[in-house]
């Protein structure tokens, strides 16, 4: 088995929602570890939580001068299945791929966010005390849906979340479907 003569990072598969265990035991061993992570919103019938998931479902990044002793440290953390490897041994990562995924890290916690919503989009509201309420995206920010609602007397505005609105054409679809 051959190993790269400098620091380097590996990928190593992990247990099903093992990817804290992991790091934790890592991090002891004085590993350097990776496991990026999203910010997603879940919502159930009573209340709302922001969960920490991982990108990478499965899989941990780690850095380390890999020799035999450290390899099989590593595969001795509880909750490591193995460190991915090709024909030769254990595979490096490049740095400016992990880079990339630090920059992707910071990024995805807004894109999980919400729908492909874009301004002049028709939606409805699917949650909260205006649901059924339809309306027209006249703006957004990194948090907030502005909707144009018409009404009898005028045009009013609302302020919403993106995860409490649907495409109105998605809705379409699914009556249709459901016909």
């Amino acid at each position: 088995m051959e190993y790269c003569r400098e620091e380097s990072w590996y990928v190593i598969r992990v247990r099903s929602k093992s990817e804290r265990l992991v790091q934790l035991g890592l991090h002891k061993k004085h590993f350097e570890v990776l496991n990026p992570t999203y910010q997603a919103l879940s919502m159930r019938k009573d209340r709302r939580k922001v969960l920490s998931k991982p990108i990478f479902k499965g899989y941990m990044f780690f850095r380390a001068l890999l020799d035999s002793e450290s390899h099989l440290e590593v595969l001795k953390t509880p909750g490591v299945v193995e460190i991915l490897r090709n024909s030769k041994g254990p595979t490096p990562v490049p740095d400016e791929q992990v880079e990339n995924v630090r920059i992707l890290e910071k990024y995805v916690g807004d894109c999980f966010y919400g729908a492909n919503l874009m301004v002049g989009d028709s939606v409805i509201v699917n949650d909260g005390p205006l649901r059924a309420l339809r309306g027209v995206i006249d703006r957004m920010d990194r948090k907030k849906l502005y909707i144009h609602v018409d009404a009898i007397p005028g045009s009013v505005m609302i302020e919403v979340e993106p995860h409490q609105v649907k495409l109105e054409k998605d809705t379409v679809h699914t009556l249709v479907a459901s016909s």
